[in-house]
């Protein structure tokens, strides 16, 4: 006869496959899977896209808020939109009173007072897809940033390495 299964085993069950689904969820949706962005190349992107203290800084799936931290030590007007509750989490407890952290998807959140929005997500489709919702909502002038994923269709200003800079 099989032993029964322990509360410590179902809970580990579950918390092993909610971290497994976690990974694939943004993808499941329409989204990039997670992978952190640098902090040298975060440094070098905000570098490269001139962020200056007054301007609007949007992070478009902002994990675990390592982009954000970066940026709020130039900006003083930081937002990062995650999808994934656990990555929104870790995200809103690093970037503290320094960010404002959206729990949601970046297609359902409005951008339109963006001066700067960062990006790492991939090439093709959701590239595309996010670059038509910046083009749509953003004034003339806005800057964005892709980092290693060169955006279709948009007017490039500077690149660096992997850093694309443009411009709406």
């Amino acid at each position: 006869m099989a032993a029964p299964v322990s509360v410590i085993e179902i809970v580990s069950a579950v918390a092993v496959s909610y971290f497994v689904i976690s990974l694939f969820w943004p993808m499941l949706t329409g989204g990039a899977g997670y992978t952190p962005t640098p902090k040298n190349a975060t440094v070098e992107a905000l570098e490269a896209c001139q962020l200056k203290k007054e301007d609007v800084f949007y992070d478009l799936g902002c994990g675990t808020g390592g982009v954000l931290i970066e940026a709020s030590k130039v900006s003083d007007h930081v937002n990062g939109i995650e999808i994934e509750p656990i990555r929104w989490f870790i995200s809103k407890l690093r970037a503290g009173k320094h960010a404002k952290v959206i729990l949601g998807d970046l297609f359902k959140q409005n951008i339109s007072d963006a001066d700067v929005v960062f990006m790492f997500q991939y090439t093709g489709r959701i590239n595309n897809r996010i670059a038509d919702k910046i083009r749509a909502e953003t004034r003339r002038g806005t800057r964005v940033v892709s980092y290693i994923h060169p955006v279709e269709n948009m007017q490039l200003i500077r690149s660096r390495k992997e850093i694309f800079v443009y411009q709406v």
